[in-house]
C-alpha cells in the first residue's frame, strides 16, 4: 500500500499539469490511469497558440516543435455560401502560430514529462474501489494493477467527459447521458487546400473541423445531428450526405481516403459539474466540456490542472483539506475562464445556424470585426 500526498485519476492534459506543477513543489504524486500510453484520444488535433504560455511553464515547447506536427498560422471558416481566412495572432510575439498535432504525441509527452519530474505513475491502473478514509482517500486497482491499493491526503479527478470518480462521487446527473449531437473523428489522407490552416466548415445539422497533422495526414472531427446518424449510420454516408453540402468542404474531402477506424462520443456537450468538495478537486473535462469549435479544450484542461495544483498546494501546507479551503480553486478558474466560457457559448450558438455566420463572414471581409476579433480572443492569453 502506497502512501501520497496527491492522488490524481487521469494522466491526459490536466491529470498530468497538475501532477507535474505539484512534484516540482515537493509533494508525492501518484498519477493513475486506465489505460498503456500512448493511446489515441478523440480530440480535434489541434493545439490553440493560448496553449504556448503554459507549455512554456511545463517545459516542453522544444518537444513540441520536434515532433511530427503541421504548423498552422491562419483559421478559415465557411457556411455553405461564404468563405474567410483569418490569420492567428499572438501577443507574445513568438508564436503566432498553432500546432496540428496529433493527441497521443501529446499526452504521451506530458506522461513522459510528469514521470522525470519524479511523479509516480500507473498505467493500466483500473480503480474498481474508491473509500474515503481517516486523512484521506484509498485507491484500490483491478487485475491490471495487481490489486495495488494507493492511498491519498487529497484527490483529484482528471478522468475526462466520463468521469468514473465524478459519479462515484455523485457529482454526475442523469441528463449528462442525453443530447442532441454526436462527435465523429477520422483520420484522413490527401485532403486537399488546408496547408498551415484550421479550418471549421459550418453544414445544415452540424460543423467539421479539419487540420493537417504533418506526414501527409489531416484529422477530421465533425459533429452531426444524433437524429442524422440514425438515418445514415455510415460514417461515409454521413460525410456525403451531410459534410458535402458544404462545397468548401467537399472540395477538401472528396479525393481524401480513411486511414485507420472512427471513433465517437456522446454526448458532445454537457453542463459543468461541481469542481471541488470535501478533499476532493476536478478538472478538465471532468469538469466542463468546451464546444470544439474554438480549439480551447488542451488550453483549458492544461489551464486547470496548473489551477488544481495551486488549490492543492494551499490545502496542503494548511493540512485544511475542507470544502471552504479548496472553492479557492472554483474561484480561481471563474477568473481564468469566465471570459472564454461567454465566447465559447457565443460561438457553439452560432456554429449551428449557418445562416447567421454568413452574414458576419461577409461583413468581416471589409473588417476585423466581428469574426476576426473573436478569433483573436480565443488565441491570445487573458489579460
Amino acid at each position: 500500500m502506497k502512501r501520497f500526498d496527491v492522488a490524481i485519476v487521469g494522466a491526459g492534459p490536466a491529470g498530468s499539469s497538475a501532477a507535474i506543477f505539484l512534484a516540482r513543489k515537493g509533494y508525492s504524486v501518484a498519477l493513475l490511469d486506465k489505460y498503456l500510453f500512448p493511446r489515441d484520444k478523440l480530440c480535434g488535433d489541434f493545439l490553440n497558440p493560448v496553449n504556448w504560455e503554459i507549455f512554456a511553464k511545463l517545459g516542453i515547447e522544444d518537444e513540441l516543435l520536434a515532433a511530427e506536427h503541421e504548423k498552422v498560422s491562419s483559421f478559415r471558416i465557411s457556411t455553405p455560401t461564404a468563405e474567410l481566412c483569418v490569420p492567428l495572432t499572438s501577443s507574445n510575439g513568438r508564436h503566432a502560430f498553432g500546432l496540428g498535432l496529433c493527441r497521443r504525441q501529446l499526452d504521451d509527452l506530458l506522461l513522459k514529462r510528469a514521470k522525470k519530474g519524479g511523479v509516480s505513475v500507473r498505467q493500466e491502473f483500473r480503480i474498481n474501489s474508491l473509500r474515503r478514509e481517516d486523512g484521506g482517500w484509498s485507491l484500490s486497482g483491478g487485475e491490471n494493477a495487481n490489486g495495488e491499493t494507493v492511498r491519498s491526503r487529497l484527490l483529484i479527478s482528471a478522468d475526462g467527459r466520463n468521469s468514473w470518480v465524478a459519479h462515484r462521487l455523485a457529482l454526475a446527473g442523469p441528463a449528462e447521458r442525453s443530447g442532441k449531437y454526436v462527435a465523429f473523428q477520422l483520420h484522413l489522407r490527401g485532403c486537399r487546400g488546408i496547408d498551415g490552416e484550421v479550418q471549421i466548415h459550418l453544414f445544415l445539422g452540424g460543423y467539421a473541423g479539419l487540420v493537417r497533422l504533418g506526414g501527409g495526414m489531416a484529422n477530421l472531427c465533425f459533429t452531426v445531428e444524433k437524429s442524422k446518424t440514425k438515418e445514415s449510420p455510415a460514417v461515409d454516408l454521413l460525410r456525403e450526405k451531410y459534410l458535402y453540402g458544404n462545397p468548401h468542404l467537399k472540395r477538401a474531402l472528396e479525393a481524401s481516403e480513411i486511414v485507420g477506424e472512427a471513433r465517437s462520443v456522446y454526448p458532445l456537450y454537457f453542463s459543468p459539474r461541481r469542481c471541488y468538495g470535501d478533499g476532493f478537486l476536478l478538472a478538465g473535462d471532468a469538469v466542463r466540456v468546451t464546444e470544439p469549435v474554438t480549439g480551447e479544450g488542451v488550453y483549458l484542461a492544461l489551464k486547470s490542472g496548473e489551477l488544481a495544483a495551486e488549490a492543492s498546494d494551499s490545502a496542503l501546507r494548511k493540512r485544511n483539506f475542507s470544502a471552504r479551503q479548496l472553492s479557492a480553486y472554483d474561484s480561481a478558474c471563474r477568473s481564468a475562464f469566465g471570459r472564454r466560457q461567454r465566447i465559447n457559448r457565443l460561438i457553439r450558438a452560432a456554429v449551428y445556424r449557418p445562416y447567421l455566420l454568413t452574414p458576419l463572414l461577409n461583413l468581416s471581409k471589409r473588417s476585423a470585426f466581428p469574426v476576426g476579433a473573436l478569433v483573436r480572443l480565443v488565441c491570445e492569453p487573458s489579460a
